[in-house]
């Protein structure tokens, strides 16, 4: 399993037997590289709206429990209420310029209508729901500090998985799926997904047609269906999330501070904080902390509200791991009894 140890140092004030005293107290916590202590992230994109991917692709994620990203060009939807449908039941609405056209050939102010008004027809017509995240037409990257000013991350389409912090958020690397790629079948995605496995990475699919819609490179959904079967046998092994909120995980996991701010026999208080924008860096975070010596259970809180938890095992050690908010208030850990 691997992870991101956070040592933190904390100035604790505390009470015992009615004298005050500071004490200097180090403690070790591990935040997941990716979500749930995955061992690699994965991420399903679909470009063009094609007509196969509303009506097919998305009911089988569904089945599933897997969450996709549509970066649809804002032009060619033709069914808004279908994409309120999708979004509504978790799945990412993103951008995929106004008109689909070669941001390259453009020129800057040219290319800010593309990025500027793709982003605010989708937010218009998709309630509760932010536009972050673009994909480039035909996997040509524009202007990058222009696109930097209404998206948090692009995707482009190198080939390859990325690593665990990919070196530039505005060129994500995607593998093309399907007739004109080499990954088309079951076991062409599953080696994909073994692959990020093996390099802790991160791979996002790029799909565009379903079985016979005439969009690019079809996917065969019989082949899709298989391969999303495989997925949800291995359980919380990969992390399945849409491209916006991988990039979301991974920008607060790399910024993160956490500070104990104090710790008795029955209680320990921590803040989890980072330097982002909380209106758009809003993931939850997995955190695991030692059980303390005596505790065989615990009661976790953020900003008062409950928090699942559960307790893992290695060696002689318990641990508590948990999802938390940065930013979102203090986490109460409270011992319990089973």
């Amino acid at each position: 399993m691997r992870k991101i140890s956070v040592v933190l140092v904390a100035v604790v004030l505390s009470t015992v037997c009615g004298k005050s005293f500071s004490q200097k107290k180090s403690a070790t916590y591990e935040v997941a590289t990716w979500q749930g202590f995955g061992k690699g992230a994965i991420s399903y994109t679909f470009d063009d709206n094609c007509s196969n991917q509303l009506t097919i692709a998305i009911p089988l994620f569904n089945e599933f429990g897997f969450r996709t990203t549509m970066f649809v060009p804002s032009d060619w939807v033709k069914d808004w209420s279908a994409l309120q449908k999708a979004a509504d039941q978790g799945h990412e609405i993103a951008s995929h310029t106004v008109t689909h056209t070669n941001l390259g050939g453009l020129t800057k102010a040219q290319q800010l209508v593309e990025l500027k008004n793709s982003k605010e027809i989708i937010e218009a017509h998709i309630k509760g729901f932010s536009c972050s995240t673009i994909a480039y037409p035909y996997c040509v990257p524009g202007n990058d500090s222009l696109c930097a000013v209404y998206y948090i991350a692009a995707r482009h389409c190198q080939g390859y998985i990325e690593p665990k912090t990919p070196s530039d958020f505005m060129k994500i690397s995607s593998l093309i799926t399907g007739a004109t790629s080499s990954i088309r079948t079951e076991k062409d995605f599953n080696n994909r997904v073994e692959k990020a496995d093996s390099l802790n990475g991160w791979c996002v699919f790029l799909i565009h047609g379903i079985d016979n819609d005439g969009g690019y490179s079809p996917t065969q959904s019989a082949e899709l269906r298989l391969h999303l079967a495989y997925m949800k046998q291995q359980g919380n092994r990969f992390w399945v999330a849409p491209f916006g909120d991988v990039v979301r995980y991974i920008r607060e996991r790399n910024a993160t501070v956490i500070q104990e701010v104090s710790n008795t026999k029955s209680t320990i208080s921590l803040l989890v904080t980072d330097n982002l924008d909380n209106t758009v860096y809003n993931c939850p975070l997995t955190v695991k902390r030692v059980l303390p010596t005596g505790w065989s259970a615990a009661r976790i809180t953020q900003n008062g509200k409950k928090i699942e938890a559960k307790i893992s095992k290695k060696g002689k050690l318990k641990y508590l791991i948990f999802d938390v908010v940065p930013d979102n208030g203090k986490i109460v850990i409270t011992k319990a009894v089973k």
